[in-house]
């Protein structure tokens, strides 16, 4: 009887330990899964688009909105440098900046995306995408809502080969496709 409670003690401890351990070096499991993102590449003109590239857009493009939601969530727009370049990377920073100015911050609940890729470039190096998000938003001032809403927003994305990735290099919201 001693021993099986020595022995219970001895592995609650040891399960402890090893959650413990487990979420420090394994952080990305303690964090909200990646955006649900679905790619047809059917209309992709004028260059047929790859298993391999299909695979890394919807990859890409996941991270990328991971990414942001925490820089707006955080106001921190240096979590934008992992899948945001150019243009893109330009006008989100600036928001962020705003935002921290006006000592409000951005929490999205990402509910998914469904791509249609619409070029893919002769060389392979950019295609343009058209996103159809659903987003729930919440503005925050400290910690009171002070807007919140359910929103199907409709962009415009161009994404680039960039380092050993895909990045978002325009993400325009357009009224509809």
């Amino acid at each position: 009887m001693i021993k099986t409670s020595i022995f219970r003690r001895c592995t609650r401890a040891l399960l402890l330990l090893w959650a413990s351990w487990a979420a420090f070096v394994f952080p990305v499991l303690a964090d909200d899964p990646a955006p649900k993102v679905q790619l047809s590449i059917s209309g992709a003109t004028p260059r047929e688009v790859e298993d391999t590239t299909e695979k890394a857009i919807v990859r890409d493009y996941s991270a990328a909105w991971a990414a942001l939601t925490k820089a707006l969530a955080g106001n921190r727009a240096g979590a934008l440098e992992a899948g945001f370049t150019g243009a893109a990377h330009d006008e989100l920073a600036a928001r962020i900046e705003q935002q921290a100015k006006n000592g409000v911050r951005t929490q999205i609940t990402d509910r998914g995306h469904n791509l249609e890729a619409v070029i893919y470039t002769p060389e392979g190096s950019a295609m343009q995408l058209h996103d159809t998000a659903q987003l729930d938003i919440q503005v925050l001032d400290g910690g009171n809502v002070i807007h919140s809403e359910h929103a199907t927003v409709h962009y415009v994305v161009l994404m680039t080969v960039a380092e050993d990735r895909w990045k978002v290099r325009l993400l325009q919201a357009v009224p509809g496709f």
